[in-house]
């Protein structure tokens, strides 16, 4: 795993300590994540590649949030959940994937 700040790495292990993520963990996360885009901007200004970065995961999150709404509503069998569950995974795991190799770049 790539090294990360020991306040990051406190608040990743709190927040996953029982297995579940909730509303208020995921939104104190996601506050957390833009704090630390905050110190990317007053470092490298408003307009780069990681800010471009950022826009792109709540471009995805907010997809993924729809994505799933609309498997719910079309009351899929559990296999057509098990298909989404796993797609789903499958992408995450490219994107922290695709993470680690960049950041050795660093």
């Amino acid at each position: 795993m790539t090294p990360i700040s020991k306040t990051l790495e406190a608040l990743i292990n709190e927040i996953y300590q029982d297995g579940n993520v909730s509303v208020v963990e995921y939104r104190t996360l996601r506050d957390d994540a833009d704090r630390r885009m905050d110190a990317v901007i007053r470092e490298f200004g408003q307009h780069n590649n990681v800010t471009a970065f950022q826009k792109a995961m709540d471009v995805a999150m907010q997809l993924l949030q729809t994505a799933v709404i609309d498997a719910k509503k079309a009351a899929l069998t559990d296999t057509g959940e098990a298909i989404v569950k796993d797609a789903v995974v499958a992408q995450v795991e490219y994107l922290r994937a695709g993470s680690q190799l960049a950041l050795r770049l660093l």
